[in-house]
């Protein structure tokens, strides 16, 4: 884990994708050294339906949802939140100064007594290769 979500209205669909915000976003979560690489999923979306505000079609949002394993201490989900939203800030940041824009990150974690899963990912790693993010 984790798994980010990145929701963000369709009005900033042509920014997120110049800035690369989700490959951004996850290089943040792997850079963090918080991770094991191969836990790491990122998943971005544009919502098409969506008002915000005053409803003018320029204004934006990104709202990012980022859901780790129970037991982290509050410092470290601190870290977590302050790492990956300054990756967020570093790409999505040049556009406060000319469109109105709403950016929220969030760390939660699943819950231990509902959530179950299953993967093999970890042995698609080879144990000798740098954990560092690939873009396709």
């Amino acid at each position: 884990m984790p798994h980010i979500q990145i929701d963000y209205s369709a009005s900033l669909a042509e920014a997120v994708a110049s800035g690369r915000l989700v490959d951004r976003v996850h290089q943040a979560a792997v850079d963090s050294g918080i991770f094991p690489v191969w836990g790491i999923r990122t998943f971005g979306q544009a919502m098409g339906e969506y008002r915000i505000g005053n409803g003018e079609a320029d204004n934006g949002f990104v709202n990012i949802t980022v859901r780790i394993a129970p037991g982290r201490d509050l410092a470290l989900r601190q870290r977590i939140r302050q790492e990956l939203f300054g990756a967020v800030l570093a790409t999505m940041g040049p556009l406060f100064d000319n469109r109105r824009l709403g950016c929220q990150l969030e760390v939660t974690e699943f819950d231990a007594e509902t959530s179950i899963y299953q993967n093999n990912l970890a042995t698609t790693f080879d144990a000798h290769e740098p954990m560092v993010c690939r873009n396709s």
